[in-house]
């Protein structure tokens, strides 16, 4: 199966028109050059706002994704939380966090993108995470990583954290794999970096403190419980870069600089394909121009044949 994996479009209609249309463009590129399931790992919205969960869903809907079959989704700090964009959102951005009801705010992305968890088991009705569905052969694992707000340990509500209950649902959910499921696949937001590895941002100001901002606690039991599960792939974003990584023999892929990355207004969409032992390609769109047919890992990208 071919995956077409994107990641933190981060839609604003106030302040960042440009990325709707990006997102948009980023979808027609993945298209023509063909896929059979579309992930995205969250942030969604830029400001946790319900226009841009509005925006994206009519986005999904115009081509024919906005469907259980065709799209997977989970949800990240973004869309719970929002950010800081503005001066003024720096000294209300805590009072913002604090009054932010957690809960309700997973359960509206799951109202707005209800089509995407159809034909999903879930470890509870309640709860939207952790889910799983079968696509072909594919087991695909939907997680939520993204932490409570705290003043002391999670300042820019970035953080996240996997907590006892999700843990175990999400073993169980993997632990009852239908027999002909070739690969199991987990989707999550927030990345697996070892502690002493630092994330590139496109912003040089927050490289100093992404390493305690962007952490997922709790991340060397969720690998160990992968790797026990027979986990391979690990899709996710957070990070605004792309990237992969290797951790206990499973393969992590960070798509988190679909469009905010160091080729400023350039966008990239990752395909992977589960049946070449998770080859990935990156296509990458920059002033009209596909470049792109190239690996993951390879440092120079070629045009593609893609019109």
């Amino acid at each position: 199966m071919r995956i077409a994996h994107i990641s933190d479009i981060h839609l604003n209609s106030d302040l960042r028109k440009n990325n709707i249309g990006k997102t948009k463009k980023l979808i027609n590129l993945a298209l023509e050059i063909g896929f059979d399931h579309l992930v995205i790992t969250g942030d969604i919205s830029d400001n946790s706002n319900e226009k841009d969960f509005v925006i994206f869903r009519k986005i999904l809907k115009t081509f024919d994704l906005l469907d259980s079959r065709k799209t997977s989704i989970v949800i990240g700090n973004h869309d719970i939380f929002g950010g800081v964009q503005t001066v003024n959102d720096v000294l209300n951005f805590p009072s913002k966090c604090l009054k932010t009801d957690f809960h309700e705010k997973v359960r509206q992305f799951g109202v707005y993108f209800a089509e995407l968890f159809e034909n999903c088991s879930f470890s509870r009705k309640d709860l939207l995470f952790p889910y799983s569905k079968y696509v072909n052969d594919v087991q695909l694992i939907g997680i939520n990583t993204i932490d409570f707000y705290s003043r002391i340990k999670n300042p820019f509500a970035s953080n996240g954290k996997i907590y006892r209950d999700q843990f175990n649902a999400i073993k169980t959910l993997l632990s009852q794999t239908d027999e002909k499921i070739a690969h199991k696949v987990v989707l999550s937001h927030h990345h697996f970096y070892k502690n002493t590895e630092e994330a590139t941002s496109s912003n040089p100001y927050w490289k100093k403190i992404e390493c305690y901002t962007l952490k997922l606690r709790g991340k060397k039991k969720l690998i160990n419980m992968f790797s026990e599960n027979k986990v391979k792939l690990v899709l996710h974003g957070h990070s605004h870069e792309i990237r992969e990584y290797y951790r206990k023999g499973i393969k992590f892929i960070n798509a988190g600089g679909s469009l905010d990355n160091s080729f400023s207004e350039a966008s990239s969409i990752l395909i992977i394909d589960t049946d070449k032992n998770y080859e990935t390609e990156v296509y990458r769109l920059e002033n009209n121009l596909i470049y792109g047919n190239s690996l993951l890992s390879s440092e120079l990208l070629v045009p593609s044949h893609v019109a």
